[in-house]
């Protein structure tokens, strides 16, 4: 039993990382960037659920291959080493 003070966090905070469940595409866009991010790429949360955006539970991440996306919680688990 721990004798000292605990602290509670989550695992879906900015600067966690992340890795996806499966493979995410997404429809091209204007960017040219690519719409497909393959099953367990890593990534780092930069944000978390923003409704004013049109997010109320996604999260804003930044991928290895320097794609910004936003994804539910159901398409990405914690990255745990």
């Amino acid at each position: 039993m721990p004798t000292e003070p605990m602290e509670e966090y989550s695992l879906y905070e900015p600067g966690k990382l992340v890795k996806c469940r499966s493979t995410l595409y997404s429809s091209p866009s204007d960017h040219d960037k690519a719409s497909r991010i393959s099953a367990g790429t890593i990534g780092l949360i930069l944000g978390g659920p923003n409704p004013a955006l049109g997010y109320p539970h996604d999260y804003q991440v930044q991928f290895l291959n320097n794609i910004v996306w936003w994804v539910g919680p159901h398409e990405i688990e914690p990255y745990l080493k």
